[in-house]
């Protein structure tokens, strides 16, 4: 285990072991909302991809996700990620780390395993507008 300090977070986390497990994952939604959400993670800033890379854990494999359309051919898309760890100080609910265009927080867990799967577990909710990056038209999606 490591001690990570963001701002006004103190985790205890295992990387290696939260990277493996994102490894493991091979399976990911094919829906478009999806396939346009690691579309456009790609082009992201440098500071969100060090923020995940501290984390260790993969941006483009969320451990459950929403997609919202808003106007002018975006998506907000909201989820969280699954970190092997635990929280030693922070604020749950907070949305207090802003990064980029995303929004992250703690945020407290639900009686379900994680679907990745380890314990001990963090949640780190996740909050982004994105641009519509795919082909297809986002108005024949929502339909």
């Amino acid at each position: 285990m490591k001690e990570v300090r963001m701002e006004d977070w103190l985790l205890n986390i295992e990387v290696e072991k939260t990277a493996a497990m994102y490894e493991d994952v091979t399976e990911v939604c094919d829906c478009q909302y999806c396939e346009n959400f690691r579309k456009a993670s790609l082009s992201l800033d440098e500071e969100v991809l060090h923020f995940c890379h501290v984390l260790g854990l993969d941006l483009h494999k969320p451990s459950a996700i929403n997609a919202f359309p808003v106007e002018g051919e975006q998506v907000m898309y909201s989820g969280h990620y699954t970190i092997c760890g635990e929280i030693i100080a922070g604020e749950l609910e907070a949305w207090d780390k802003v990064v980029g265009a995303h929004c992250f927080s703690l945020i407290e867990e639900n009686d379900q395993k994680p679907k990745l799967g380890t314990e001990p577990h963090i949640h780190i909710g996740f909050e982004v507008v994105l641009q519509w990056q795919l082909p297809e038209s986002i108005e024949l999606i929502e339909k």
